[in-house]
């Protein structure tokens, strides 16, 4: 990975009861900080042990993603 590529997915902090959605080591939700998470996981989005907070992010920037790569009239992947 280069040093200009984002690190993200579904990390779990001890101190929390929930998985949080974490961007370059901060949480979606801002919530929490990850420093030394390790890997990150991709996928299981709607899963219940989720925080509802980055879930909602993670949509939003998910939907803002898709609208921009439509304005720019390049093709969409689902």
């Amino acid at each position: 990975m280069s040093g200009l590529e984002k690190k993200e997915g579904w990390g779990y902090v001890h101190q929390s009861p929930k998985w949080h959605y974490f961007v370059d080591s901060r949480s979606l939700c801002g919530k929490w900080l990850g420093l030394g998470l390790g890997e990150l996981e991709q996928g299981k989005n709607d899963s219940p042990d989720n925080c509802v907070a980055c879930k909602k992010a993670l949509q939003k920037r998910k939907a803002k993603t898709l609208v921009k790569k439509l304005k720019e009239g390049k093709k969409l992947e689902f």
